[in-house]
């Protein structure tokens, strides 16, 4: 006996609001095609499950039994397809990241569906991976837009996928300066002073001083009117060195990629899969 599943769902709906009218209505189907279904399967099954009523249909003993074979199985897999359903569906997004890698996502071409898909979206700003790591933890976010976390234990359901390589350059605003004439300015506790901390050391610069913010936008001013020497992210700048109003300064930073990724729940995988699947 080859059975369709929806029937047996169908079968389900019927005997839990013993009622066809109630039963079309919660399965959005209309009640003759709800009537007909339940007739192909009670031929298939060459046996009668409800008796109808004035007020509605009750069980035969055939039916009550397969009730109570099937009831729990179908209950889960309907609570199952509605959270699926709602997982694919539900849009409104709650994002992570830090005003660098917003500003990213916003610039970047390659992540117009995200923006133009969802109309409901909160975007938290942090840097804090124990927050991050707790966020996560607890689906009080979706994602998180950050640098790869290469010195933190994240919680085994965590994981990070990458979604790009960026890379950072030394530059001045004049394409005539000596290395390490000038202040060096720095972001506050920052994964580029990991990856540039070697090159700080062979030239020296700091010998003229540290200017340390605390917000990456504070790094281009302070460059591009000669107060500082510095480290930005080299795709973020392409237009301002192709016009010269900053330069690149040698000798040229080697080394010098890091990846961009989200930082996720794996209980959340299929909403990410939906808008990172690439």
């Amino acid at each position: 006996m080859n059975i369709n599943f929806e029937y047996y769902k169908v079968f389900y709906i019927i005997a839990k609001n013993r009622n066809i009218t109630k039963a079309a209505n919660e399965l959005n189907i209309t009640q003759p095609s709800i009537s007909r279904m339940l007739k192909t399967m009670e031929e298939q099954m060459n046996t009668k499950l409800f008796i109808r009523k004035t007020k509605g249909v009750i069980l035969t003993q055939e039916g009550q039994e397969l009730y109570r074979l099937i009831g729990d199985e179908i209950e889960n897999i309907i609570k199952a397809e509605n959270n699926f359903s709602k997982i694919i569906n539900d849009e409104a997004l709650k994002i992570a990241t830090n005003k660098t890698y917003l500003n990213y996502l916003i610039d970047n071409k390659k992540f117009d569906f995200l923006l133009k898909d969802n109309h409901d979206i909160t975007f938290l700003n942090t840097n804090n991976f124990n927050l991050l790591n707790n966020q996560l933890s607890n689906n009080l976010i979706d994602f998180a837009l950050i640098s790869e976390p290469l010195n933190f234990k994240f919680d085994n359901n965590i994981k990070f996928k990458v979604l790009d390589k960026l890379h950072l350059v030394f530059v001045s605003n004049s394409n005539n300066e000596k290395i390490n004439t000038k202040p060096l300015a720095i972001l506050n506790n920052s994964k580029f002073n990991e990856i540039c901390n070697n090159y700080i050391k062979d030239y020296n610069l700091t010998q003229n001083g540290i200017i340390k913010v605390d917000d990456y936008d504070n790094l281009y001013p302070l460059i591009s009117n000669g107060y500082a020497n510095g480290f930005l992210i080299k795709e973020f700048v392409i237009n301002e060195l192709k016009n010269n109003l900053i330069c690149e300064l040698s000798p040229i930073l080697e080394n010098n990629s890091f990846k961009i990724g989200i930082l996720y729940n794996i209980n959340n995988e299929i909403k990410i899969e939906k808008y990172f699947n690439n």
